[in-house]
């Protein structure tokens, strides 16, 4: 696979889960706990209005002639950040939380780091 459509895959998922999450945050969340305050609702809601920015903003730089990667790569430091925050807050997660995260986060940053690089180092030699 080329870094264009490594990077559009990655952002059609981030567009699909930031929905999800945005829409349907209860359906996510009782998979967690039966008590779903407020506030952790809201904050499943903000984390999917982040997601479908991000991907939004990729899905389109990808449709320019030379994308430059940037808001591929801005996908890829989010993902990096969940990642980071998973293990250093893992207590906080729980070892089910942090697998789930992990098994998203760590592909996604992987592909869209390479695939930021990549798009980079094409517009720049383009």
């Amino acid at each position: 696979m080329d870094e264009r459509t490594v990077a559009r895959s990655i952002a059609l998922g981030r567009i699909l889960f930031g929905a999800v999450m945005l829409f349907i945050p209860h359906t996510v969340l009782a998979r967690t706990s039966e008590v779903r305050p407020g506030p952790l609702v809201w904050m499943a809601r903000a984390f999917g209005i982040r997601d479908v920015v991000l991907g939004v903003g990729a899905v389109l730089e990808l449709t320019e002639e030379e994308p430059t990667g940037q808001w591929v790569a801005l996908g890829a430091a989010a993902d990096t950040c969940d990642a980071v925050a998973a293990v250093v807050w893992r207590e906080e997660l729980g070892a089910a939380g942090v697998a789930a995260t992990l098994s998203l986060a760590v592909p996604a940053a992987t592909g869209g780091w390479w695939s930021a690089i990549r798009l980079r180092t094409r517009h720049r030699s383009g």
